[in-house]
């Protein structure tokens, strides 16, 4: 049967809790676990990807029209082309990922008619894209030539915005030149039949805000930050061929009333990312990027990473929770709440993803979770190794650790040429103790003893041992044979002092007894084994035993037995 956990000491634990938060915030705030957490992210966002809308139709410019309609790029006369076939259809709106920066200058007319047909459509969205104008110089921003940017409805940028591992987790919804001035691509193709005022309420956190230093009219800031959680497989939506849709190969009814977004999925023909959870050899296109954009607008599935400073909260809070919480009767036992806090950390992020759209990484507070629990366990194990090589009743080594201890100094006796004595002792008649005065009157001199014995043996590598019984051993290495006799005679007038002390009538306080020492003193030269250093000792304590008052103890070194009688105490 388990004995109840003992109550844990409040002052402490709060202190430890104190200092378990302090960690936990510092953790969150450096972003050293930022490559675990993006590893978790991934996994867990898997489970809370919406799906595919099919109101979302992906045209592809594939190999197949390459293969029909020549090498790229095509006259902008075949865009007008593909735009007045998606008008006739009646299509919700169209959004080209195709960057119209130049004017094509062997073709002016080609460029009229596009103009044109974006005109008369109304529904075309066109791309803005920032680059630098060469290395490490100012950035540009890549705009459609006047002519299509005043006949588009709308212009969006379209960056696919990446982590340093290559995985687009993040969207900014907003984002332009010295300020967040485009929408989203995605984002401009929804919002053609919103009305104007809605346009600014937008999920994701803002990363502009009042009071900071003005941006340089020559940096690209972001605003409006979300995750994605993108469809499984990422180009889960219905994809059609640039080229069928051109030759009108593809029923009227697929088309309309759906949004089109158009782009390049031909192999070496565009930017390629790899989606949260995919293997690195499935790649997504920019046109995927965006469709999953405008899939998570539409479903209004934007995940919204938390503030740091939320995160910085909760994780402080759950890192100190469970030595909270051990302070409770049945959660003493500290692994019990630190599990179930790990637990819950896990699941609150979970529904948080899944059900909230609200991004808070778990990996800072079970960082700290798991780095005390281990500490715990450290402890754990320290302490039943020492109680395994510990005697229960005196708190000295036992034989186990004797023993080892024995072999490990006979061994560094040999290599330094240093003596090593051994002191072995019992009480004498015990037995006639424990009979006449109880069993708690022995258990009182085998204590008293055994204080006495470390009292007197105070080097580091000095051991006192209880062997078992009565008997009991003091390892002293580097002593001389003098010194040891010096040390069993303090022990016996230790023993004697005992004896004169007045005691009371409890258990605790043992009455007066005597004590034999045999006593062997390793030298360099002798080949004798730890049984061998043993055994000598003990023959000196029996020989000690049977001298009775003449003698206390008995004494050997490297050539004949040598005993010496001082009082016996």
């Amino acid at each position: 049967m388990n004995s109840p956990a003992p109550t844990p000491k409040w002052k402490p634990r709060l202190l430890t809790a104190v200092g378990a938060a302090a960690l936990a915030i510092l953790v969150t705030l450096s972003g050293a676990t930022a490559p675990i957490d993006a590893w978790v992210y991934d996994r867990l966002v898997l489970g809370a990807a919406p799906d595919p809308d099919p109101r979302i139709v992906v045209v592809d410019i594939d190999q197949k029209s390459l293969a029909e309609l020549g090498r790229w790029p095509w006259s902008r006369r075949t865009h007008a082309q593909l735009v007045d076939r998606l008008r006739l259809t009646d299509v919700k709106g169209i959004a080209f990922n195709i960057l119209l920066s130049e004017p094509a200058l062997f073709d002016p007319e080609g460029d009229a008619l596009l103009a044109r047909a974006i005109s008369r459509s109304g529904r075309v969205v066109l791309p803005v894209l920032a680059e630098p104008v060469q290395l490490n110089s100012s950035t540009v921003e890549l705009m459609p030539i006047p002519e299509f940017a005043a006949s588009a409805a709308s212009l969006g940028h379209a960056e696919m915005a990446l982590d340093d591992d290559g995985v687009a987790r993040n969207a900014y919804l907003r984002a332009g030149l010295g300020s967040p001035h485009w929408p989203a691509l995605a984002l401009a193709l929804l919002q053609l039949d919103q009305p104007p005022g809605s346009q600014d309420d937008l999920p994701g956190r803002r990363l502009v805000m009042t009071g900071l230093e003005p941006a340089s009219p020559y940096d690209w800031v972001r605003d409006h930050e979300v995750r994605v959680p993108f469809t499984s497989p990422p180009n889960a939506f219905r994809h059609v061929s640039y080229t069928d849709v051109l030759n009108q190969r593809i029923p009227a009814s697929l088309l309309r009333g759906n949004w089109i977004v158009v782009g390049v999925s031909a192999t070496g023909m565009g930017p390629l990312a790899r989606a949260p959870g995919q293997p690195p050899t499935a790649s997504m296109s920019g046109t995927d990027y965006q469709a999953n954009l405008l899939n998570m607008l539409a479903k209004d599935a934007a995940i919204t990473p938390m503030s740091e400073g939320w995160q910085a909260a909760l994780a402080a809070t759950l890192s100190a929770l469970p030595l909270v919480l051990s302070l409770l009767p049945g959660l003493r036992r500290i692994w019990r709440p630190t599990v179930l806090t790990m637990a819950g950390a896990l699941i609150l992020s979970v529904l948080l993803l899944r059900y909230a759209h609200l991004w808070c990484s778990p990996v800072p507070a079970l960082l700290v979770l798991a780095l005390g629990a281990s500490l715990w366990v450290y402890r754990l194990l320290r302490r039943t190794h020492r109680q395994a090589q510990s005697d229960a009743l005196t708190g000295l080594a036992n034989r186990t650790r004797f023993d080892h201890a024995l072999e490990q100094e006979l061994r560094i006796a040999r290599r330094s040429g240093q003596p090593l004595s051994l002191l072995v002792m019992d009480i004498d008649h015990f037995k006639q103790l424990n009979d006449s005065k109880g069993h708690a009157a022995g258990d009182a001199a085998l204590k008293t003893l055994g204080r006495i014995l470390r009292s007197r043996a105070r080097r580091p590598r000095d051991l006192v041992a209880r062997l078992g019984g009565d008997e009991f051993a003091v390892l002293l290495p580097e002593t001389s044979a003098q010194a040891a006799a010096t040390i069993a005679t303090t022990i016996h007038v230790d023993l004697a002092q005992h004896g004169r002390k007045p005691h009371g009538a409890t258990a605790s306080t043992p009455p007066p007894f005597t004590a034999s020492v045999g006593i062997h003193t390793y030298l360099p030269g002798d080949e004798a084994g730890p049984e061998d250093v043993f055994d000598r000792a003990d023959a000196a304590l029996y020989r000690a035993k049977q001298a009775g008052r003449n003698r206390s103890f008995s004494h050997t070194g490297e050539q004949d037995p040598v005993e010496v009688s001082p009082h016996r105490a």
